[in-house]
């Protein structure tokens, strides 16, 4: 190979140096390998977690409904839990709450009943209940009545913060008018504490 230098003399350079030389050199080669192999030797073990994970996933497929309902399980319990120190705490207090709920049959009035008490976590006691219809609304007033009864019996109003009615409700059955209605009782202490 012939090779031509046009460049004066002063300018001219006789031998290429060692860095303008490297990619020539065996070093530079292995480098280039090295840099080659790595990505493809990572290759290996992602596919092979990829198996692994695909496997771990065919696997906990079929244990989902399972899980879930394992799941409700858990919150039912959790749920029965708190039920059980709520009443374990009513049953310590038994005859006060006897009496606190026979002051409540005392303060119903006419034409009100109860239909359902439920001790929430977050609500306190709820109690609903149902009165007749009557001309000009005298009913709503009975529920109201009965609530400020409630507020002002010392003995209720020691465990119970506060009474809201939460909601009422209209229906007819036949020809009586029924007001369906659900007081919230905010306790001073909460259920299963």
């Amino acid at each position: 190979m012939l090779k031509i230098n046009l460049l004066p003399p002063g300018e001219q350079k006789a031998t290429l140096s060692r860095i303008e030389q490297l990619h020539r050199t065996p070093l530079m080669w292995i480098v280039v390998a090295v840099m080659v192999a790595f990505p493809l030797l990572l290759v290996a073990p992602m596919s092979l977690r990829r198996q692994q994970l695909q496997r771990l996933n065919a696997t906990i497929q079929p244990l989902a409904p399972k899980k879930t309902e394992m799941d409700q399980m858990k919150r039912a319990t959790e749920q029965l839990r708190a039920q059980e120190a709520a009443f374990q705490g009513l049953r310590e207090n038994q005859h006060r709450w006897a009496k606190r709920l026979n002051t409540l049959s005392d303060l119903t009035p006419a034409g009100v009943w109860f239909t359902e008490f439920a001790l929430d976590r977050k609500r306190g006691l709820v109690i609903q209940g149902s009165a007749i219809g009557q001309a000009a609304g005298s009913e709503m007033v009975s529920i109201g009545r009965l609530v400020q009864d409630l507020k002002a019996d010392a003995d209720f109003s020691a465990v119970v913060k506060d009474i809201q009615i939460e909601s009422i409700k209209r229906s007819q059955d036949k020809e009586i008018e029924i007001v369906q209605f659900t007081l919230t009782c905010t306790l001073a202490q909460p259920p299963g504490s």
